[in-house]
């Protein structure tokens, strides 16, 4: 039987998408009960690569190949530690990367998927990303040449707030146009996306919107004194994610 993974919404609608990274996983807030979990499909995911059945696998790992398929399949099944463990080392790998805990090492390490297939996301769903908030990366044009520089961001208003020093924010809004771009890599399953927005930005001086933005909560990692509020109004979003076919085994 066929499964498509990736992603869980709607056919995504065509829009170009101009730089940085391009990769993969679908909007976090969805949640489709019919799918498999990310271990499931990380599961799926390795033994496909490697050529084993799930009757193959059940066997190397001592368990029931029912519960396997049914595990595989569903997104509220538990496997113990212990077949986890199993499972792992049956498919030449460890309990951290199926579930997903070893995304901080260096990226565009894994290999692409055999049915990989790149799509375009909705403006919708590249608002959900946005939305999400924390850390993404504004590029604008220094004497230097581009130059992208990661900053804690919030999105509200249907715009990009971040806060930063005051020679930073002027020299943004001196700019005729910047982009902001933001990625989520999962190495393991060989996934990704990415959004890219492309905007005027401007320092934030109207004193309602300093008090509204002010609720955000922003608070750069680098600290020092940091708070002028800039705001980057999107004239273009677009943004790529990276989709599998996967082939289930037929009951």
């Amino acid at each position: 039987m066929a499964h498509r993974d990736l992603p869980p919404y709607g056919p995504p609608e065509e829009a170009p998408h101009n730089g940085l990274m391009t990769s993969t996983s679908p909007p976090e807030p969805f949640i489709d009960p019919r799918v498999p979990g990310d271990l499931a499909r990380r599961i799926v995911h390795r033994r496909n690569e490697l050529g084993i059945s799930t009757e193959e696998l059940a066997q190397r790992v001592g368990i029931d190949p029912t519960y396997l398929k049914y595990f595989e399949r569903s997104a509220d099944a538990r496997l113990s530690a212990g077949t986890l463990n199993l499972i792992a080392l049956a498919l030449g790998t460890s309990p951290l990367a199926l579930e997903g805990g070893d995304f901080e090492r260096p990226m565009a390490q894994g290999r692409a998927g055999r049915h990989a297939a790149l799509e375009a996301l909705s403006q919708e769903h590249c608002e959900v990303q946005l939305a999400a908030g924390g850390v993404g990366r504004v590029v604008y044009s220094t004497d230097r040449g581009p130059v992208a520089l990661p900053v804690n961001f919030r999105f509200a208003e249907g715009s990009i707030v971040l806060s930063t020093d005051l020679a930073k924010a002027h020299h943004l809004e001196q700019q005729a146009v910047v982009g902001f771009e933001i990625d989520r890599v999962d190495d393991a399953m060989s996934e990704g996306w990415s959004v890219l927005v492309s905007g005027r930005a401007r320092r934030v001086d109207d004193p309602d919107e300093v008090v509204r933005f002010s609720s955000l909560d922003l608070e750069p990692w680098a600290g020092g004194p940091r708070h002028a509020l800039v705001k980057i109004t999107p004239e273009t979003v677009t943004g790529r994610v990276i989709v599998h076919n996967v082939i289930l085994d037929e009951d």
